[in-house]
Formats: structure tokens, C-alpha cells, sequence
């Protein structure tokens, strides 16, 4: 029995994702071209898997990011979206360009949320 282990999933989605990102770098497309479906299809379970992988890294890099900063004590939210949006602009603009997809939206609105709850909570006191 062949049974990958989570972080070998992981790694290899997350290859799947660069490698499709690349090819869509150098088409200068946003969106995924057929020859993908395929690969994609039997990877992710279809174009919404897919998707909310890039949401994934995207919130990933953008929480770092936002973290980094609020660190230096610039707190701008817009400042870190702008900062990753040119880090990653290809990874932007899929997003931007699935906008109306209902999977990526539910994992917008999920990343999202756990910014929302995050930023809000109050540091405590050092003991």
C-alpha cells in the first residue's frame, strides 16, 4: 500500500500550484487553460481545490507579511496587501480573476475571519 504522508500531499499540491503559477507567468494568462484541467482535476478534486490552495498561500504570505510589520510597528493592513500583491502578482491575479468562483470564496471568507479574530484579540500583560 502506497500511502503519501500530509506534508507529501502538501509539498506536492504546492509544486502543482508554482508550476501552474509559472506557466500562466510566461502566457501572461489568469486563467487556468485546459491543459491543466487534467492535472489539476486528479490533485486538487477540480478548479475549486485548486483555488483555494493559491487563497492559501496567498493569506499565508500576507499574514507573515501583516505580522512582519505590525513587528516594526507599522500596522497598515493596505501596506502589506500592496507589499505581497507585487511579491506575488501572478497569484493576484488568478484570485482576482476567480473572484465570482463560490470556492474561493468560502476560503476567502474563512482566511478572513481568522485575520479578523486575530487582530482583534488583545495582547496580555508579560508576566
Amino acid at each position: 500500500m502506497n500511502t503519501l504522508s500530509r506534508s507529501a500531499i502538501a509539498r506536492r499540491r504546492r509544486t502543482l500550484a508554482h508550476t501552474v503559477l509559472r506557466d500562466l507567468t510566461e502566457t501572461g494568462d489568469v486563467t487556468v487553460p485546459v491543459w491543466w484541467e487534467e492535472e489539476i482535476q486528479r490533485e486538487f478534486g477540480g478548479l475549486g481545490g485548486f483555488l483555494a490552495e493559491l487563497s492559501r498561500q496567498w493569506w499565508t504570505a500576507y499574514a507573515a507579511h501583516l505580522d512582519a510589520l505590525i513587528e516594526l510597528g507599522v500596522d497598515d493592513p493596505s501596506q502589506a496587501w500592496d507589499d505581497v500583491a507585487a511579491q506575488m502578482p501572478r497569484l493576484r491575479a488568478v484570485l482576482d480573476a476567480y473572484t465570482d468562483e463560490a470556492s474561493l470564496a468560502e476560503a476567502e471568507r474563512r482566511h478572513c475571519d481568522v485575520l479578523r479574530w486575530t487582530t482583534r484579540r488583545e495582547s496580555k500583560p508579560a508576566a
